[in-house]
């Protein structure tokens, strides 16, 4: 499918590390986009942009740290530099600090919150003043089925995402008469470098018998990101394998 983004310049956080945001990155290059590869590892960052630019595609890369707003802002200020416009938010920032709530440290805890929630508000509030200022923009956020499954060990990072969620649906309210659109793709266990070795154990919970690659959890994020998607906004979708 024509997603029609060529030309469209799209900021995607938590770009590197060889899983969903690497394989958002590409996704949105190979339908024509414009990519800002953002990352707090720079080599990644820098791989993912010159593999990108390699293959004829445009991007950069940025280096923010999401749980800095100061940060986001400057990384929305340097896409607005080089091309003009954000047309395309996508945040991908998470971080799980597995463990039982109350033998869990605050720290930790505070870390959760600040990687997974405020990683993508910070983003968000970055990007928003100049979508509504141009009328146009489309945010999708990386949500996750453990928002409504609430898997034991995982309490502050579901929550974290059930926040997004919610914050999702009220932001499309406040946003789109403006022409700008919010939306949450889920999922549950994805083939990426941080799962090897599960699928053989965790298959079976799947109906269609297998974890999403990156790369279909990355179609469904484009696809929200484009123009196909236009009447839709304030909405979660689940790519998981029909894990109910």
């Amino acid at each position: 499918m024509d997603l029609n983004l060529k030309g469209k310049v799209a900021i995607v956080t938590g770009a590197g590390g060889g899983g969903i945001g690497t394989s958002v990155s590409y996704e949105l290059a190979s339908e024509g986009a414009i990519v800002v590869a953002n990352d707090i590892d720079r080599p990644w960052a820098d791989r993912v942009a010159k593999q990108l630019n390699s293959q004829g595609s445009k991007a950069i890369a940025t280096y923010a740290d999401v749980t800095s707003f100061n940060e986001c802002q400057a990384m929305v200020s340097k896409a607005l530099a080089e091309f003009s416009r954000v047309d395309i938010l996508v945040t991908i920032p998470a971080y799980m600090g597995y463990g039982s709530f109350a033998h869990t440290s605050m720290d930790d805890h505070h870390r959760v919150v600040d990687v997974t929630f405020w990683g993508t508000l910070n983003a968000i509030k970055a990007v928003l003043k100049p979508m509504l200022a141009q009328r146009s923009g489309s945010i999708v956020c990386m949500g996750s089925d453990s928002a409504r499954m609430a898997p034991p060990g995982e309490s502050m990072y579901a929550a974290s995402k059930a926040a997004i969620m919610t914050f999702a649906t009220c932001l499309a309210k406040e946003v789109g008469s403006s022409g700008v659109r919010i939306n949450v793709v889920n999922a549950a266990l994805v083939s990426t470098p941080g799962q090897e070795g599960m699928a053989g154990g965790f298959a079976h919970n799947y109906p269609l018998g297998r974890f999403p690659e990156p790369k279909e959890v990355a179609e469904a994020i484009a696809f929200l990101a484009s123009d196909r998607a236009a009447m839709i906004t304030g909405q979660s979708l689940s790519v998981n394998s029909g894990r109910l």
